[in-house]
């Protein structure tokens, strides 16, 4: 089971932020955007925050992460890194001469790249020629027929967040069935009655699951076939949507799954497709960017002022 077993490896080594300390009441927001998705020693994420650091990951990481626990293990991640550099803020590791250069080196660094990325190849790689790429070879951009599941998963033998034993967890992970039995019990199968059967399974999942999918309400994402564990995929592929399904079983632990949505077959939307198609192209022809750069260069040199001092090079 793909997803599951990063997450269960990761969790082997250290715990998921979310478990480690009680999260205080979210204070109330005006806006989406400004409600937390965090607090780390006071300092608040916002889900803007989350968004813009998330809109900084490259395509080929992302897919990664939408393999292994989304955005919700980038924001593990996340705040692990933003620990040390809490960390290395409160010593006054910042304000070292060494390490204020490789500031100024790294802001330098990411301007740099970012003018060449955004201004300079888009003149050699255009829109017009990553779309007649994405039309000529649609073929691989099909993806399957996939279901948007969540789950909660109850860890036995002592894993987890929680160490306990195969009975412990066989007892709560049904305990969370009946409570999610009584909550939806009068839930109607149309889409009101399974947006409430999604709040129900989302705030138990927060609640009581045990991997990196638990912070986001137990979300797994759209996910095709051969995924996952083969006994969750059978199950996940049998259940109606809107329908919890009993306990089940897996070599990561026992298991409630929920199916909120199925996606037909069908091609990636070009504003998904796009931005790794025009990565690709770009490194296919970054001699020409290079000999682009180069040209850009030479021009700015030669309509600027620049005195050099050999003398003073040491």
């Amino acid at each position: 089971m793909k997803r599951f077993s990063t997450t269960m490896l990761f969790l082997a080594l250290a715990l998921p932020m979310a478990a480690q300390n009680a999260a205080p009441a979210a204070p109330a927001s005006t806006s989406p955007g400004s409600r937390p998705v965090a607090a780390i020693n006071g300092e608040v994420i916002t889900a803007d925050k989350l968004n813009a650091l998330w809109a900084t990951v490259s395509p080929a990481r992302r897919e990664q992460y939408e393999k292994n626990g989304g955005k919700s293990a980038f924001l593990d991640n996340y705040l692990r890194k933003r620990l040390l550099v809490q960390e290395a803020l409160k010593s006054g590791f910042d304000k070292r001469a060494d390490v204020q250069a490789d500031i100024e080196a790294a802001k330098e660094s990411v301007l740099f790249d970012r003018y060449v990325r955004d201004v300079v190849s888009p003149q050699i790689v255009t829109d017009a020629e990553v779309l007649k790429f994405y039309e000529e070879n649609k073929k691989d951009y099909e993806t399957p027929e996939q279901l948007r599941i969540r789950h909660i998963v109850i860890l036995p033998n002592g894993a987890g967040p929680r160490p306990k034993s195969k009975e412990q967890a066989i007892e709560l992970i049904k305990r969370v069935a009946m409570e999610l039995n009584v909550a939806t019990l009068h839930n109607a199968n149309d889409e009101m009655g399974l947006r409430a059967t999604s709040r129900a399974f989302e705030a138990a999942a927060k609640q009581y699951s045990e991997d990196g999918a638990a912070a986001d309400g137990g979300d797994l994402g759209y996910v095709g076939k051969g995924q996952l564990d083969p006994t969750f995929e059978t199950t996940a592929w049998s259940l109606p949507i809107g329908k919890i399904s009993g306990v089940v079983e897996t070599p990561f632990g026992y298991h409630l799954i929920l199916v909120e949505d199925k996606r037909a077959a069908g091609v990636q939307p070009f504003d998904v497709a796009g931005p790794k198609i025009r990565e690709g192209i770009i490194a296919a022809r970054s001699a020409e960017i290079v000999e682009a750069v180069t040209k850009l260069t030479n021009e700015l040199r030669n309509a600027s002022k620049i005195s050099v001092y050999p003398e003073n090079i040491r």
